[in-house]
């Protein structure tokens, strides 16, 4: 179980966002954050606070760490 990758999918459903556009507005390509969806890859320090700014979403709550 990887609870960075689901709750990430989760809050971008929640926020109605397609990873292609998640992706535009975080300045990366569509390929890194399905990479993070599916999890082929986690995010760097810098880029996971970048994520949780645009998603309102906290770090422990994406990385399972709080409900």
């Amino acid at each position: 179980m990887n609870p960075f990758k689901d709750r990430l999918n989760e809050a971008l459903l929640e926020n109605k966002l397609s990873q292609n556009a998640f992706a535009k507005k975080i300045f990366m390509s569509q390929s890194v954050v399905n990479n993070y969806c599916t999890g082929k890859r986690e995010p760097s320090i810098d880029v996971l606070i970048t994520i949780c700014k645009e998603l309102n979403v906290s770090a422990d709550y994406l990385l399972g760490l709080s409900e």
